[in-house]
């Protein structure tokens, strides 16, 4: 028994030694996901007044979106000419102070790919939401609206759908 002894004393020391885990980068990449917070909510909806589809068609057309790899994303209300900037991983799409206009609830739109995902930041409250390209294949028209109360401040809605001005 007593020749057992440190044979069992020795086998528990290196079991209960085990070398650290190496921590891959994709690892490290899922923690900052995980960590950066999300400022928006993300909805679908085609159940609203829409403009014809002649119209929607010649809207499509004037903007060279009327391809698939394309759509258009707008931002309606609640911008008060903040500066916005808009960009994909191949370009800057576009910088300037947004202002929503009372009379129409339309603020500012542009043609994206969706084959990237977009990145919006709003340089005055600091924050970054994003465009999804897997989300946003599927449908043709993006609306943005801020919202200045709680901790999502901005809404997406995903449309096939052109809403009119009012």
């Amino acid at each position: 028994m007593l020749k057992k002894l440190p044979f069992i004393f020795f086998i528990l020391l290196f079991t209960m030694c085990k070398s650290k885990k190496n921590v891959t980068d994709s690892t490290k990449v899922e923690e900052k996901e995980k960590v950066e917070k999300i400022y928006y909510t993300e909805q679908t909806k085609n159940d609203f007044r829409a403009v014809s589809e002649k119209v929607q068609k010649k809207f499509l057309k004037d903007y060279k979106a009327d391809t698939p790899e394309y759509a258009i994303l707008f931002f309606t209300k609640g911008f008060n000419g903040e500066k916005i900037e808009v960009k994909n991983e191949e370009e800057i799409i576009f910088v300037d102070g947004v202002t929503t206009d009372k009379t129409t609830g339309l603020a500012k739109n542009m043609r994206i790919k969706v084959t990237l995902d977009t990145e919006i930041y709003d340089r005055a409250t600091k924050k970054k939401i994003y465009v999804k390209s897997n989300k946003v294949g599927k449908h043709k028209f993006i609306y943005i609206m801020k919202d200045t109360d709680g901790e999502q401040p901005y809404k997406i809605t995903y449309s096939d759908k052109l809403r009119p001005a009012k």
